[in-house]
């Protein structure tokens, strides 16, 4: 080629795109030792880490499959990406980034994970698809945002340990667990966790829920242990048991727990205050308190299946101040279930009912998950 013509090519080669270039295919252990860009089809064929101090960035409309191999046969894929750098992968709304299986016909666990290890700087997520992977999100000692991801049909959605993780505006859906974390700081604001096994799991952790819809999950909606909650103004419903604490410290404000087949909230041990929430239409009770500590007050308790309240500790429960849908005391008594019924049990104080449910507390029209 002549040399006029040939800088010509070089040029215009050099002007293209980033996502004018062919696939990318990283086969076998690999590993990014500088900064990384991806934009277009990236196929991973094997384990692929991010060094310490390396970012990979995915820009929109990317798509990263991932091949699978499981080579010990017990159903979980292999192929992965291991990130001990960062991570930022910065879809949109139209053109988000998917992180997905290659094979033709895709199922739960085809490839492992995303993993953020020891990766403490400027992880983030927006606008991605997470599916068809054991843990769709993973991190441990790590800190992370995801922020309008959709995270579907995982084993596990996200899971995480000793790491502090920001989840907002996500929805995690139709994965046999939606959310598990221990020894972590959680936040999981304004999304939804809906259709899968478990909901949301946790243990020695601190978790803040606001706004969320938890909704639709077989087991339990949220399941903490030895752990400090926040719950406010969230949607807990359809689950078997909407909020189960065991032996934590919660305050619960503001929220919906209705439509559960089992329970609303039960309370196994530990403290916890209950306010302004609406407890409704629950199979079996709408509150059941096992030896626990605290304060339910100003709440409406109503037309749960059983009854509104069960006490099973020794303990008293302090219940005063809260409408339980009439005023007359000996319905409101029979609607308790405590040491008037069986003994050993403890009382349940339900003097001074409110007249009338408080503002915020009354059924509400809501829409149904997507």
């Amino acid at each position: 080629m002549k040399p006029v013509l040939l800088l010509i090519a070089l040029l215009l080669a050099a002007a293209l795109p980033a996502g004018a270039a062919g696939p990318l295919l990283y086969q076998g252990e690999q590993t990014l030792w500088q900064d990384t860009v991806w934009d277009g089809e990236v196929t991973i064929d094997g384990i692929l880490t991010v060094a310490p101090g390396v970012t990979l960035e995915i820009r929109p409309g990317t798509t990263v499959r991932f091949t699978p191999y499981d080579s010990n046969g017990d159903g979980i894929g292999e192929h992965e990406l291991f990130c001990q750098g960062t991570l930022r992968a910065l879809g949109s709304l139209d053109r988000p980034v998917r992180f997905t299986s290659a094979a033709p016909a895709p199922r739960r666990g085809d490839w492992g994970a995303l993993n953020m290890m020891t990766s403490e700087a400027g992880n983030l997520l927006e606008h991605c698809i997470i599916e068809h992977a054991y843990r769709g999100f993973h991190a441990h000692f790590a800190q992370a945002t995801l922020r309008d991801c959709l995270l579907r049909d995982n084993v596990r959605g996200a899971q995480f340990q000793e790491s502090r993780v920001v989840i907002e505006r996500c929805r995690l859906v139709d994965n046999t667990n939606g959310l598990q974390f221990r020894d972590s700081e959680a936040t999981l604001a304004d999304s939804l966790v809906a259709r899968n096994h478990w909901g949301v799991r946790c243990v020695y952790s601190t978790l803040v829920l606001r706004d969320c819809r938890i909704e639709e999950n077989l087991v339990n909606g949220v399941n903490a242990r030895e752990s400090t909650l926040t719950v406010t103004a969230s949607r807990i419903t359809g689950n078997r048991r909407g909020l189960y604490l065991q032996n934590s410290h919660a305050e619960v404000v503001g929220n919906e727990l209705s439509g559960n087949s089992e329970h609303g909230i039960f309370l196994e041990q530990g403290e916890v205050e209950l306010r302004g929430n609406r407890i409704a239409n629950n199979g079996r009770a709408g509150v059941r308190w096992l030896e626990a500590t605290g304060l339910l007050r100003d709440n409406a308790i109503v037309d749960n299946g059983e009854y509104a309240l069960i006490n099973d500790g020794a303990g008293p429960v302090e219940a005063r101040g809260n409408w339980w849908g009439e005023t007359d005391p000996e319905r409101i008594a029979a609607a308790i279930r405590d040491g008037r019924d069986r003994s050993g049990m403890g009382p349940v104080e339900a003097a001074e009912p409110l007249l009338q449910p408080l503002p915020g507390t009354t059924p509400a029209v809501t829409e149904k998950s997507p």
